[in-house]
């Protein structure tokens, strides 16, 4: 390992103008070694901590810029480090680097706000230290809490996607292990109810284990408007999990974007539209999108190649053909704007034989 990190290392030009300063939390004394070499070597300068509770007591005195962590660590372990240190230290970015083959540990840590995760063995050091580059880089621009953490691996900012920041090892572990991508999905799935005010939103999502699944999922904007979406993660091309979570990135990335305003459906269509065409790495995919706007109590749908049943108290079920892709100008297809909720409504689709989903939505003030 260490022989592939010296023959690896950066040219001179990329190396940091300034030091900053990495924390290191791992209990492989091997790796903490050759990995602080090669970031010193970058122009980084390194603290090491040989355990979670190790790495709490250094932050008390130290002020990394970037803390690097594994998860498989004795006495605090790094689900339990990561947690700590996400509501003690809210703004330090974190990185973890670990060989865990429990993807459900990654997802906890990954919820916890975790700007990416790198696996070990690293086979290639330079995707270290573009992850370390590219967080470093969004923290000093004011980004990193209106980024996803998967916006790490999709850059589409611009018109295109420079070929060296398209795929990080993510990506292509996910397509290579359809178990691993499977489960990773929904570990990332949210609560099932939510509330603002006297609204109540919540959804049931029953579906088969043989097939990747329907990926569902939700945010609150400021203004009162529950933007959500549901995506068919089994896609023929193989690349179902990395455009799910491109979604994923670019939806969260959206809505944090929004602050004080409201969300709109062809804003944010547009953009999950040029994220999927700037990359190889995604492909068009079957979806759902909706705004329900708990302020006026209207909602408003756009199936995206998925068919979709909307009912209300009132009216016992419209239907909305699944119409074109995500990814192939969607919002062509027949939508529903700005209808009036009521005391209730429901949102619903399904696979034939593998998986049925319902969302409702209820002004519990007039049930």
């Amino acid at each position: 390992m260490l022989k592939t990190l010296e023959a690896q290392r950066l040219p001179a030009g990329n190396i940091a103008s300034h030091k900053r300063r990495i924390m290191l939390v791992d209990d492989d004394p091997i790796f903490r070694r050759i990995t602080s070499a090669y970031l010193e070597a970058q122009g980084y300068e390194v603290i090491e901590a040989e355990d979670g509770l190790e790495g709490l007591k250094f932050l008390r005195d130290l002020e990394p810029d970037l803390v690097l962590c594994d998860l498989a660590m004795p006495v605090l372990n790094g689900v339990e480090f990561v947690e700590e240190v996400s509501v003690a230290y809210p703004s330090l970015p974190m990185i973890v680097v670990s060989a865990t083959e429990s993807i459900a540990d990654v997802a906890k840590v990954v919820k916890c706000g975790i700007r990416d995760f790198l696996t070990k063995p690293i086979s290639n050091p330079n995707n270290l230290v573009d992850a370390i580059e590219s967080t470093l880089e969004d923290t000093d621009n004011h980004l990193s809490d209106q980024r996803d953490f998967s916006s790490q691996w999709f850059r589409v900012d611009g018109a295109e996607m420079p070929e060296e920041q398209e795929l990080h090892w993510h990506l292509d572990y996910l397509e290579q292990h359809p178990i691993a991508a499977k489960d990773f999905l929904l570990a990332l799935l949210p609560e099932k109810d939510t509330t603002q005010g006297s609204w109540k939103c919540s959804y049931r999502l029953l579906q088969s284990t043989d097939v990747m699944p329907l990926v569902f999922d939700y945010a609150w904007v400021m203004n009162g408007q529950f933007v959500f979406y549901l995506i068919d993660s089994d896609n023929d091309s193989g690349h179902g999990a990395a455009t799910t979570l491109m979604v994923r990135a670019l939806f969260h990335d959206y809505v944090r974007g929004l602050r004080s305003q409201n969300a709109n459906l062809r804003d944010l269509v547009d953009i999950l539209e040029k994220g999927i065409g700037c990359t190889d790495c995604a492909e068009p995919i079957d979806a759902v999108l909706g705004i329900a706007n708990v302020a006026d109590g209207t909602v408003s749908i756009l199936p995206a190649g998925l068919d979709v049943t909307f009912a209300d108290h009132v009216n016992p079920s419209t239907q909305l053909n699944a119409g074109a892709s995500l990814g192939e100008r969607s919002m062509r297809n027949h939508k529903l704007l700005d209808v009036a909720i009521g005391k209730r409504c429901t949102l619903s689709s399904s696979r034939l034989g593998t998986s049925s989903f319902a969302l409702d939505i209820t002004d519990t003030s007039k049930a």
